[in-house]
């Protein structure tokens, strides 16, 4: 008797699970075959080469997405509210501050904290290991930059690049800080040379992407791609095009 119910047990475990995995697959399916919208920042650089390669992804995965780029806290509202499937690409510390989200466990690109300052500033490389003596300007909503609110002795915030940049030739600000690759497309774009990186970086941070938890089904799939990308040499092909393609644009 005893048996017999433990035989009927396991049958039933078994036709529960094999629900569950049909309801998993039909749901991934439908995902799939819909168009998912997703979200980035606009106006910076690294997030540009990320809305390339993550198109590419999606393509890979046969995943139909559209990306528009917004302001930084209009994109996070977007994806915690579920307006929007996920965001192309933000860093780790994101993702634990956002209890809607759930994040690839992969990251398919990165990104150096990096402070800009003026050529002629011959104190600026001193500013670095004391930022609580420096006046900084940030741009608003952008995570790996957040920080430097704080640890700084005084922070601008802004909406682009541009205005970044503009705050640091008028001597507003002594420093800059923004991603390496954005602030070198920028002073290329617009022929900027009495403007300067700095060394050492101030962060080296990886990009992920995130998705609302509604879409956690996709969670495994992004991931998977992402590591058959990586070792097959795909995704560095990727990133060098995108970046070629991102950095002479003028």
């Amino acid at each position: 008797m005893k048996a017999n119910r433990a035989s009927k047990l396991t049958l039933l475990c078994k036709i529960l699970l094999g629900l569950v995995c049909g309801l998993f697959s039909l749901f991934s399916s439908a995902l799939l075959s819909n168009t998912l919208h997703f979200k980035g920042i606009e106006n910076l650089s690294e997030q540009e080469i990320g809305n390339i390669v993550f198109n590419q992804i999606c393509h890979e995965m046969g995943l139909k997405v559209k990306v528009e780029l917004l302001p930084a806290n209009r994109a996070e509202r977007a994806v915690a509210s579920g307006l929007a499937a996920g965001e192309i690409m933000r860093i780790y510390s994101y993702g634990e501050t956002n209890d809607q989200v759930v994040r690839v466990p992969t990251p398919y690109y990165s990104l150096k904290t990096t402070a800009f300052a003026l050529t002629n500033n011959s104190q600026a490389t001193d500013l670095l290991p004391k930022l609580e003596e420096a006046n900084v300007g940030i741009v608003r909503g952008v995570k790996h930059t957040l920080r430097y609110i704080k640890e700084s002795k005084q922070a601008m915030q802004v909406m682009s690049t541009e205005q970044l940049i503009e705050l640091l030739r008028m001597k507003r600000i002594d420093l800059a800080i923004t991603s390496h690759v954005d602030g070198i497309q920028f002073l290329n774009k617009n022929l900027i040379a009495d403007i300067r990186p700095l060394q050492p970086i101030l962060a080296n941070h990886h990009l992920y992407i995130y998705l609302n938890k509604r879409y956690a089904s996709l969670v495994p799939l992004f991931d998977d791609k992402i590591k058959q990308l990586q070792a097959s040499g795909k995704l560095d092909v990727m990133i060098r095009v995108a970046e070629e393609q991102v950095m002479s644009i003028q």
